[in-house]
């Protein structure tokens, strides 16, 4: 499970894929960021056959109050000894609201 609290700084990679993506969904990605801030649950996602990487789900509250079902994975994690501390590069796939 990752532990999103362990990291001093969270950072979101946006593309033309993911940014579609939730788009579709309704969704603007400072909307979606704000849950990773916001009161939330992460929970393990169902593993998908070649898939690479291990997915999460997050289910937050936007600052305007939508409930968000958000998957998403860690791409990159950096635990540099440093005053910052360490780093999460979090790459959302899609999302929804429920």
């Amino acid at each position: 499970m990752v532990q999103l609290a362990k990291f001093r700084s969270i950072e979101f990679e946006w593309d033309e894929h993911n940014l579609g993506e939730i788009a579709g969904h309704g969704i603007g990605p400072d909307e979606a960021e704000q849950c990773f801030f916001n009161s939330h649950r992460v929970y393990r996602n169902k593993k998908k056959t070649g898939r690479r990487y291990k997915t999460f789900k997050l289910e937050g509250k936007s600052d305007p109050g939508r409930q968000l079902l958000l998957i998403f994975f860690v791409k990159e994690k950096t635990a540099v000894r440093s005053a910052a501390g360490p780093r999460a590069l979090i790459r959302i796939i899609t999302g929804w609201e429920i």
